[in-house]
């Protein structure tokens, strides 16, 4: 698969499990690696790694009190 399909997926995930995507992506990486699917577990992983940088940008900032 090309970058394009993997950002695809990724936003895709992202809207149907919202802050559990990574979860979801990093358990898939997880099953495969335990079947011995290297490449298929390397492919989960830059799916993960996608999705925390869309997540990352979506955060909502840090309320503090001001004194």
């Amino acid at each position: 698969m090309n970058d394009d399909s993997d950002d695809e997926l990724a936003s895709d995930m992202i809207d149907v499990h919202g802050r559990e995507a990574a979860t979801v992506a990093r358990e898939n990486a997880r099953a495969a690696a335990r079947a011995c699917q290297p490449m298929q577990a390397k492919y989960w992983i830059r799916v993960l790694g996608i999705i925390q940088k869309q997540q990352a940008g979506k955060a909502s900032p840090i309320r503090t009190l001001m004194s």
